[in-house]
């Protein structure tokens, strides 16, 4: 029998029953579903070609290896504190001007970096301006947090962004200015002009510079330091391949890290201790972590050569070269894109992403990921080609 200070509902005839009205979700996620990238993927098959991944295919080397068995058998399993271990601080501010005890924030990798800054300063009704095409999580995030999603637009072919495009859209209530160089799903790069312009146009601006290690001719421009409103996450999943591992971080000036740290604490406590560890290995490892960082861009490199030649051969499509990332944004002949890539993936057995997934912007393209090896780069093109070509369009 329940205790005298419990309350069981009940129904009129005296059986108990939960109160089904309990189970009905939150309003914030009406409309909000699995992302389109996770909805193709989950089409594989044992057949399929995955030309849609976003990880790199860079397996660790022995080095990697050991430092990892290293920090797993040598280090602590306990809490770090909530804003990560002061010595990786450290290790991350040596080459910056920021204060490693309170401008740094260690994170369960950027996409918990990134709601931790949409939850604490997006309310009711504020707007995020955010990049269309863009990567798929801002909009979401946003709306998770209260707020409104306003695109800016970045237009075709070159995909450069105008700084006019973004500081034409600040309103009033406009609250985050979301930027991403290198580009996913694009692969551009934001010149340092185009950043400082955005920098100095008033809202908190949050730069996402995850594949800023991955670049082919020339190391991008961070917004660090740019602006004392400017927040810069980033990151080991893309240079690393460790996206498994969720080791991820925010640098911001103290008064505004400070409520930052306080919503990471409430999403994640802190980040995995093994994945700070190893970091920190990584970052002490300094030549071989260079070394690592080139060969990384070598094989990128050698892998967007086969992907241009085989979309332009097979698709007969001119794109420009990719500056950064692992992405080719490739035009196709559909005005719904979304089963384009569905009817792709079980006709076809290639994984591509709908361009569509990344805001309005990229309808009638799709997101070509070039981290697979060359023969399956060129395998899947031409598959896609084929059955282009077999269906008359």
């Amino acid at each position: 029998m329940p205790g005298a200070g419990c309350r069981v509902p009940k129904m009129r005839n005296g059986t108990r029953h939960a109160a089904h009205g309990t189970m009905k979700p939150a309003k914030r996620l009406d409309g909000v579903e699995i992302s389109l990238i996770r909805q193709i993927n989950a089409l594989a098959t044992s057949e399929s070609l995955n030309l849609g991944i976003g990880e790199p295919n860079v397996e660790p080397d022995e080095t990697l290896r050991a430092l990892a068995a290293r920090a797993a058998s040598s280090g602590s399993w306990h809490y770090s504190p909530n804003a990560g271990a002061l010595s990786l601080r450290k290790r991350i501010a040596a080459r910056l001007d920021f204060d490693p005890k309170t401008e740094i924030c260690i994170t369960a990798g950027t996409e918990e970096g990134l709601y931790s800054i949409f939850q604490a300063y997006v309310g009711d009704g504020d707007e995020v301006l955010v990049p269309n095409p863009g990567f798929t999580s801002y909009p979401t995030l946003a709306k998770l947090a209260g707020g409104v999603a306003v695109p800016y637009d970045i237009e075709p072919p070159d995909w450069n962004l105008n700084p006019k495009a973004v500081l034409s859209k600040i309103t009033s209530r406009t609250k985050l200015i979301v930027v991403n160089s290198p580009s996913n799903p694009l692969g551009s790069i934001a010149s340092r002009q185009t950043l400082e312009s955005i920098a100095s146009a008033g809202p908190l601006v949050v730069s996402d510079e995850i594949y800023r290690e991955i670049w082919y001719d020339a190391s991008p421009p961070s917004m660090l330091g740019m602006s004392r409103n400017v927040i810069v996450v980033d990151g080991m999943s893309k240079s690393h391949s460790m996206t498994g591992l969720r080791l991820g971080w925010i640098v911001a000036r103290e008064e505004v890290m400070k409520p930052i740290i306080v919503a990471h604490q409430y999403i994640a406590t802190c980040a995995s201790v093994f994945s700070q560890q190893l970091t920190e290995l990584i970052f002490d490892a300094k030549e071989w972590n260079a070394s690592w960082l080139e060969r990384v861009r070598a094989q990128f490199r050698e892998q967007r050569e086969a992907a241009l030649y085989s979309i332009r051969h097979e698709l007969e499509a001119d794109i420009q070269p990719p500056a950064g990332a692992f992405y080719a944004f490739v035009p196709v002949p559909a005005c719904d894109t979304v089963i384009f890539a569905k009817t792709l993936a079980t006709d076809a057995a290639v994984l591509v992403i709908p361009g569509v997934a990344f805001g309005s912007g990229g309808e009638g393209f799709v997101r070509i990921s070039f981290a697979a090896t060359a023969e399956t780069i060129g395998v899947g093109v031409e598959r896609i080609g084929r059955w282009l070509r077999a269906t008359g369009r």
